[in-house]
């Protein structure tokens, strides 16, 4: 088994919204991540990452992503998180919708940028009716979402000049879909869109971001997935036909590997950790209904949970099921 490079927590396991690519929309989150991790249990899995460094902990791991279809800044303990990453000298970021990033919320991180590596909203409109749309949620709160996206500008400005608070607009234009040699293919469920890369809606929606906050880190996200076949079960949209066209071209029939997240052929099963709010170890972030724990971090020790038979075994059991759902898998 490789070493432990990244970790990712979801401490509180709930989100406020449903944005249209995501299965938070279809289905709620999942009742048993649906919790509030307790610090104890947040401050034990660091102790152990950082004091297993050289061990079964990469020497130079320092990172930990704090998200899994959840909102982080709803974690009821965020400030004392904030307080345990800096405790043990490790960094995040802030992956947020942005309706939960209060001022005081900005406050606090500017408190702690020398643990918050950065902020980056996720938010697929920038015009107030069609956000409403596609994230599920009142009109009305766009004009908070934009507040607090002012504010934290006037109040980080190191983060903002330095690029570190960006827009991510999720999306699709023709170079996501597989007739254009993309991996998505759209299915009945999904919003009706223009996918014209050049004025298209991904388009337009950077360039409205754009005009709404000069100056800001705007991108496009358009290879988006359907995190490992949860969307194609709901009618929104499938990575199956780039699947069999692209990673099983060439009568490849058994999925040996994963390039997510590492950049090798081992990725997310064996080289990230992933911890639900409930303290169970799961094979990887697309997993969205926990159906690949290996272990609990109440029950056991961190090292021996990840060392375990078991952990090998559901890697296995993952590469002849989840995996060969997902656009990631490496197949032979």
């Amino acid at each position: 088994m490789s070493k432990i490079k990244v970790a990712q927590i979801d401490p509180n396991g709930l989100c406020n919204s449903g944005c249209w690519f995501c299965p938070v929309s279809y289905a709620s989150n999942p009742e048993i991540g649906r919790k509030t991790m307790p610090v104890e249990t947040l401050e034990s899995v660091l102790r152990q990452l950082v004091a297993g460094r050289g061990d079964f902990v990469d020497e130079h791991f320092n990172f930990v992503y704090t998200a899994h279809y959840n909102e982080v800044l709803l974690y009821k303990h965020y400030d004392e998180m904030l307080r345990l990453f800096r405790k043990y000298g490790l960094k995040t970021m802030v992956l947020t919708n942005g309706t939960p990033l209060t001022p005081a919320r900005t406050d606090l991180i500017k408190e702690y940028q020398d643990v918050v590596q950065g902020i980056c909203f996720n938010i697929p409109s920038s015009n107030a009716e069609q956000w409403s749309k596609l994230v599920k949620m009142p009109e009305k709160m766009f004009d908070k979402l934009t507040a607090n996206i002012k504010y934290a500008i006037d109040n980080l400005p190191d983060m903002f000049n330095e690029k570190r608070i960006s827009i991510q607009v999720n999306g699709v234009n023709n170079n996501s879909l597989v007739q254009y040699g993309g991996w998505l293919e759209m299915l009945p469920n999904s919003p009706k869109l223009d996918f014209d890369p050049q004025n298209g809606d991904l388009s337009k929606e950077e360039r409205g971001f754009t005009e709404l906050f000069p100056g800001m880190n705007v991108f496009q996200q358009p290879y988006l997935i359907d995190r490992a076949g949860h969307l194609d079960k709901h009618g929104v949209m499938t990575n199956m036909s780039g699947i069999n066209n692209h990673a099983k071209a060439g009568g490849k029939t058994k999925v040996i590997g994963c390039n997510s997240g590492a950049g090798d052929w081992i990725g997310r099963p064996t080289s990230w950790l992933h911890i639900n709010a409930n303290g169970d170890t799961f094979i990887c972030c697309n997993d969205y209904d926990f159906e690949t724990i290996f272990g609990n971090v109440n029950c056991s020790l961190l090292k021996d949970i990840w060392m375990s038979k078991e952990h090998k075994d559901m890697t296995q059991n993952a590469f002849n099921t989840l995996c060969t759902t997902c656009s990631a898998a490496v197949w032979a």
